[in-house]
């Protein structure tokens, strides 16, 4: 078996090899020979090789290419035609480009940034009051937020205490915050055309975003494309505005250092963004919404329905299906099959749960990825339009996930004392979701499909009620009578029979005719002492339902009501509108002593979230403390920690224009881009201190120039970083070993990946494209600021 797994990896191990030996042959040999490999008496430059090396890389060349045909010509066309290639744009591109920017772009962009940083660092407190008009703000925000960090703290010892903190601290907070935006607006005016190009290139962006959102289907209401304008529209105008109400040699309205103005605009960025994400949210979810490569549609018939029933609602439902199929060519060019199972069990994804014969199943699978005609979401939202009118069946339609499994976006748990209550409290709820769920669209509860619970009261049973007083006439006890009824019904063991070493219990029992009406069971006779006394003497015998199954939780009885979330509907979102829906009845018909807790998915979304948030502030508290032991000081750690923080002002702001949920993988990309901001800054910080203490410069001259040196491998690490992450975030495939093995590349955009992954990459490089803004201009200028 091993032998025959290594034989099966052969050829792939064959042309792997085979392709590493031409690379060697072609680019490595002529590298050491012609640049390591010198003759006596040559320059450093000639690049002479001996004869005999250029003929033994020619065989080598022609060698490696026999055999390489020998075992896949395709492959050694691919070579043929890619090196040659790969070649030529190193060449011809790569390299001309390379050195066009080393040797032009690179120093006038570092001139560039030099100035804009010399000006940046500009500042006039020779006017009455400048102290004042340039901390004001900053200084009343900073003071408010710390207020409130106390109040809080202190929110657990005294409310007094609290208060007296908490109520300061919000006024100074109110007070910085309309600071910072009016000197937002200020320095926004004071660019005046600049300002408006700016405006003006932002809305671009945002417009064609918009554009290639709504003909992916992510934007469907125009309104949104109203909200999103409103921020470069706001920039534009008050642009505008300077440029035409503010003298051309103004330089200054309130603020006199351009540090401050600097930082309030960044402030006041983040603000609006926040503003941005409130008047046009993204939402919230917990994993991201993939498309299903696998539909299930199960229909449950009441309890006690035969299989002969079932597999007659399963054969309605399967003529809906086909016939949307039929009608929908891009849903049937979806499909790939469709599977009819009838009395299945209860869990579709593991094949566990006893099989029930009420229970049906419709499986449709899909087409992969790149092969569909239609986003399958929406052949989704076909069949579960068209599977309607199948009364006393309850239809729960349920796709594949793509990660970890979780409870549904609505999952009410009651619980309590009585069982009874509740039962009534579980089913009121559940009416309370059907009449907000009905209406279509204008709906308050528009969106909530599946709408079930998990009580079990209908399941048929004989219930047989012993009349005591009337047993002990004929001197009968209920266990006597019990034992005649099970044994008549269930059996009872009346001996073993042995074949060898096995033994098989013999269980005697009355013949299924005579056990399986009401008139059987009620023609019962119960021996005693060589008489037979009729069943029906002693007791009455009717038909009626019981509980098939009881759920406890934590030793409590719990009954679940749950829903689902139509495609395209936020979960969170949905379940805010059904809390609002629920909340007169929880808060005032609730008897005591009865609870109604939200758990499911918000219940494991809230515990990851948190477990990633204290994940996060211990990050950046073991951060902050080696920063301090290795700066020896406070102030460069918590210039570090800011910008890590008002990084979040591009993560907001790529999730906005995306149209991308805040989810799972946001917060872990928002993670790992704290640790590229934290590099860069200390690097940047670190050499700007070895400048002042090292070489002896002012601190205005190490700014600048530890900027400038940091400019290039700042820039270079944003950059490669938002290439790599491209393909995981546009989901840009291409079968590498297929292009060399059958010359099929199968160039391919979009994948399930994409939509489980891409968030993480969406806000790593919205992050990083504004950290690097960031690294290079509000680090130095808060480093300027602080050491003031």
């Amino acid at each position: 078996g091993i032998i025959g797994k290594f034989m099966s990896y052969m050829p792939l191990t064959l042309i792997v090899t085979l392709s590493a030996s031409l690379f060697v042959a072609l680019i490595i040999n002529p590298v050491l020979t012609g640049y390591l490999v010198r003759l006596p008496g040559e320059g450093e430059g000639s690049g002479v090789r001996p004869r005999w090396q250029k003929h033994l890389g020619y065989a080598l060349v022609a060698f490696t290419a026999l055999v390489v045909g020998l075992a896949n010509y395709k492959t050694l066309i691919f070579l043929v035609v890619a090196v040659p290639l790969l070649w030529a744009l190193y060449k011809y591109a790569l390299h001309p480009a390379e050195k066009r920017f080393t040797e032009r772009t690179l120093p006038r962009l570092t001139q560039r940034y030099r100035d804009f940083l010399d000006w940046m660092l500009q500042r006039d407190y020779s006017g009455e009051r400048a102290m004042l008009k340039n901390t004001f703000a900053l200084g009343a925000l900073t003071v408010g937020f710390l207020l409130l960090i106390g109040g809080a703290i202190l929110g657990g010892v005294s409310q007094l205490a609290s208060m007296l903190l908490l109520v300061p601290g919000g006024l100074l907070l109110a007070v910085g915050l309309i600071g910072v935006l009016v000197h937002s607006a200020e320095s926004v005016m004071l660019g005046r055309m600049a300002s408006v190009k700016i405006g003006a290139g932002f809305a671009a962006v945002i417009a064609v975003l918009c554009v290639l959102l709504w003909v992916g289907g992510r934007i469907e209401d125009p309104l949104i494309i109203v909200e999103l304008m409103l921020l470069p529209g706001l920039i534009v105008l008050f642009g505008a505005l300077g440029f035409f109400l503010l003298n051309k040699d103004r330089a200054r309205l309130l603020l006199t250092d351009n540090r401050a103005r600097l930082l309030t605009t960044t402030l006041g960025l983040l603000v609006a963004i926040v503003i941005q994400f409130v008047v046009a949210p993204t939402g919230v979810v917990f994993f991201p919404d993939t498309d299903p490569n696998q539909v299930r549609i199960t229909m449950e018939a009441p309890i006690g329905t035969n299989i002969e029933a079932s597999n007659a609602v399963a054969d309605e439902a399967f003529r809906s299906i086909d016939e949307v199929l039929r009608e929908n060519p891009e849903s049937a060019a979806n499909t790939k099959n469709v599977l009819t199972q009838v009395g299945v069990g209860g869990d579709a994804q593991f094949g566990g749960g006893s099989s029930s014969a009420e229970r049906s199943r419709i499986t449709l699978n899909m087409v992969d990825y790149g092969a569909r005609a239609e986003p399958s979401p929406l052949t989704l939202r076909k069949i579960r339009e068209r599977l309607t009118g199948f009364p006393g069946v309850s239809i729960e339609i349920t796709k594949d996930e793509g990660g970890p499994p979780t409870g549904k976006p609505v999952n009410i748990e009651v619980s309590g004392p009585e069982f009874d209550q509740i039962v009534q409290i579980s089913r009121e709820l559940k009416a309370r979701l059907v009449r907000g769920a009905q209406g279509g669209e204008a709906a308050p509860l528009a969106g909530l499909v599946d709408i079930g619970d998990d009580l079990d009261l209908g399941r048929p049973e004989f219930r047989v009620n012993v009349d005591r007083e009337r047993a002990a006439r004929f001197g009968l006890s209920t266990q006597q009578v019990a034992q005649t009824v099970r044994a008549a019904i269930n059996g009872i063991e009346a001996s073993t029979y042995r074949d060898g070493s096995d033994e098989y219990d013999i269980t005697v029992r009355l013949k299924e005719r005579d056990r399986q009406t009401l008139e059987s069971l009620q023609s019962l006779t119960i021996l005693d002492e060589g008489q037979q006394i009729p069943l029906v003497a002693v007791a009455d015998v009717e038909v009626a339902s019981g509980l098939g199954n009881i759920t406890r939780l934590d030793q409590e009885r719990v009954v679940t009501v749950s829903a689902d979330a139509a495609e395209g509907v936020n979960g969170n979102e949905l379940l805010g509108r059904v809390q609002a829906e629920l909340a007169d009845y929880v808060e005032g018909d609730i008897p005591p002593g009865y609870t109604v807790s939200y758990t499911g998915e918000s219940e494991d979304q809230a515990e990851s979230f948190g477990f990633l948030t204290t994940a996060l502030l211990i990050g950046v508290s073991l951060i902050s403390m080696i920063l301090i032991w290795q700066f020896n000081s406070v102030m460069n750690p918590l210039i570090i920690m800011i910008a890590v923080g008002l990084s979040l002002t591009g993560v907001l702001l790529g999730l906005i224009v995306t149209r991308t949920p805040f989810g799972l993988f946001t917060f872990i990309g928002i993670i790992s881009l704290a640790g590229i901001v934290v590099n860069n800054a200390i690097v940047l910080v670190d050499y700007i201190e070895q400048l002042r203490t090292k070489r002896g410069m002012a601190k205005h001259d190490a700014v600048i120039e530890g900027g400038a040196t940091r400019l290039r491998p700042v820039l270079l690490t944003a950059f490669t970083t938002v290439l790599g992450l491209i393909p995981l975030t546009f989901g840009m495939n291409v079968d590498f070993v297929g292009w060399i093995t059958d010359l099929d590349p199968s160039f391919a955009f979009g994948c399930e990946n994409t939509q489980f992954w891409g968030p993480m990459g969406t806000a790593i490089i919205s992050g990083l494209t504004f950290a690097t803004f960031l690294t290079l201009v509000i680090v130095p200028v808060m480093y300027s600021a602080f050491d003031s």
